[in-house]
This record gives structure tokens, C-alpha cells and sequence, in this order.
């Protein structure tokens, strides 16, 4: 009978050694079941290299990305302040500003007096940011107002009654049709898109204020016409050009803004082919066109969904409708 051995080993952990001492051979070692014991593996020189650019890509590739995100908001800090100012150069403002570009280069930069002015500077503010003074050209020059309101071409001769060749927007079938800051079915005719008339709601053109270099006027016997006052009361006008009732819409901005209207004025020349009611238009020579009027500080509280026809319809301060007549709106 034999006898039995006794070892000092089990089964099982000498089946671990004798693969513990293959893979020693071999270049690994056989990592131990028992997580509390376990070893790295052993890797060759040729593995252990390629890990460690694994490693060192990944690592890069962090550090670039962080690198990269730092750089991005760097950027965004020192652009910010310019992305700002070319979307909104007048930032910081309490006022709206109104800036015109003209086709001679100049331009003309208003404060729109919205809280003391509301009718006549929510007029034009509708209409400026619906572009309707874009592409228009200064249709007078004289008596110390600069003149514009949607003229495309300078006026023709026409009767004493008939503005409908003054080339004016408000005339166009076309322009009208496409308007669509006024829908077109709440008129009976397209051509009384702009047929309202404004109650006045500052003091009327003997108003010292209005007198002003650089004010901003609003004519409330159209409905689309202002003017810039340069200073100029030499000229003799007609009589009833003091009378014409109208609004103070704002102010320029600055000293060049007023020199800009003074030499533009300065270029009038008085043209008796050039007839309306009895008055005899002086435009600037050669046509200086208002290539676009850009608003800046609009109260979004009131003019992110601004209906006109509805506010028009409401009432000013005074309790009196800001619409005297407007015929034609359904």
C-alpha cells in the first residue's frame, strides 16, 4: 500500500504557480483571482510603450480641450463688448436713437423723445423700423427745414389738389400691397393704408423748441412727412407754412449731425417746375438719397408685437384718441 503524500500546497494554488511560472516564460504574469491580491500584469517593453502614448494622447487631448474652452471664453470676453456695439452702438442710452445713412456718406444721428413726444415718435418709430424712409430722398430744403417722408423720387409738377404725382410710397398700389406692418384687409382701399391724421401732441411750429437747430418734427397734417430744422428763417416762405400744426419728435444727437443738415440744406436749389398747393419745392441738388434709418433702444415691452392700427385706436395722456380721422380703415 502506498503511501499518501502530503503537500503543503492545495491542488489549486499549485495549478496557479505552475501558470504563475508559463507565464513568467512567456513575459505576463497571470493576474490572482483574489481582487485584494491581484497585481499589475507584467508588460513587455514593446506594450508597456504603446500604453504609455495612449496615455499621453489621452492626456493631451484634455489638456487641449481645456486649452481650447479657456481660449474660446478669452475670445468671447474681449469680442463681446464689440459684437455688442455694432448690434447696438448706442447701448447704455436712455433714449431711443434713431441714425440715418445717406447716400453722400453723412450721417444723421436723432434721440427719439417716445415718453414726451409718444404719437408723433411712435410714427415715426413704426415707420422707421419698417423701413418705409429707406431708399427716400430730402424732397425740400427751405425756410429752415430739411423735409423728407417717403419720397422715392423728387416731386414733379402737379395741380393744386393732386399729390398723387409727388412720387411718394403712399401712392404705390405696389408698395402698399406689400406692407404688411398695416394688413391689408382691414382697409376698403389700399391707398388708405396712410390716410390717418395725428392728433398733435406738443406745442405747434411757433414753438421755440421746434426752433431749434436739429429738431425733429413730425408734420400732423400728413401722415408721413417730418422735417429737420437747420436754422435757416431768411427765405421767405409761404404764409402758411408757420401754421402747419406739428409734433416734436426728438433732437439730434450730436454737433455734426446739425452741420450734416446745414450743408445738405445748403444745396437746395429752388426748381418752379416743382408745385403743390401753391408751394414751390426746393430740394437738395443732386437727390441725396436716406439709404436706410436704423432705431436703437426700443422698450420691447411695447414693441415686440406692436400693432399700430391698435394703438393708434387707443388713447394718449390727455384721454383723446391719438387718431383724429383715418379713412378708409375697417
Amino acid at each position: 500500500m502506498k503511501q499518501k503524500r502530503s503537500y503543503s500546497l492545495t491542488a489549486k494554488e499549485r495549478k496557479q504557480k505552475r501558470m504563475a511560472e508559463q507565464d513568467k516564460r512567456v513575459g505576463r504574469t497571470t493576474v490572482s483571482n483574489d481582487p485584494d491580491k491581484a497585481e499589475a500584469p507584467a508588460l513587455s517593453p514593446e506594450a508597456q510603450m504603446a500604453l504609455n502614448q495612449r496615455r499621453a494622447k489621452r492626456s493631451a487631448i484634455i489638456v487641449g480641450c481645456a486649452v481650447s474652452v479657456a481660449i474660446v471664453l478669452i475670445i468671447v470676453a474681449l469680442i463681446a463688448p464689440v459684437i455688442m456695439f455694432i448690434v447696438n452702438p448706442y447701448r447704455g442710452y436712455d433714449y431711443v436713437i434713431a441714425k440715418f445713412k445717406l447716400s453722400n456718406g453723412m450721417e444723421l444721428e436723432y434721440v427719439i423723445n417716445e415718453k414726451e413726444n409718444d404719437t408723433a415718435a411712435t410714427n415715426f418709430i413704426f415707420l422707421a423700423t419698417n423701413k418705409f424712409f429707406d431708399n427716400t430722398v430730402f424732397y425740400d430744403a427751405q425756410g429752415g427745414w430739411l423735409r423728407f417722408g417717403g419720397y422715392v423720387e423728387q416731386p414733379t409738377s402737379s395741380s393744386s389738389t393732386s399729390f398723387e404725382r409727388s412720387k411718394n410710397r403712399i401712392y404705390s398700389a405696389d408698395y402698399l400691397k406689400a406692407f404688411s406692418a398695416l394688413p391689408n384687409n382691414r382697409f376698403s382701399s389700399l391707398t388708405d393704408k396712410f390716410g390717418y391724421r395725428l392728433r398733435v401732441d406738443s406745442k405747434k411750429s411757433s414753438d421755440s423748441s421746434m426752433r431749434q437747430p436739429g429738431a425733429l418734427t413730425f408734420r400732423s397734417d400728413t401722415s408721413t412727412e417730418f422735417q429737420l430744422f437747420y436754422g435757416d428763417n431768411a427765405e421767405t416762405v409761404p404764409n402758411n407754412i408757420n401754421t402747419i400744426e406739428c409734433s416734436m419728435v426728438g433732437y439730434a444727437l450730436n454737433d455734426q449731425t446739425i452741420k450734416n443738415i446745414e450743408v445738405i440744406s445748403a444745396k437746395a436749389a429752388l426748381n418752379t417746375n416743382m408745385d403743390s398747393d401753391g408751394f414751390l419745392w426746393k430740394p437738395p441738388t443732386p437727390n441725396i438719397r436716406i439709404e436706410s434709418v436704423r432705431v436703437y433702444n426700443l422698450d420691447s415691452s411695447k414693441w415686440s408685437n406692436f400693432n399700430f392700427l391698435t394703438y393708434l385706436s387707443s388713447k394718449d395722456s390727455n384721454g383723446n384718441r391719438r387718431y383724429t380721422s383715418w379713412y378708409g380703415v375697417n
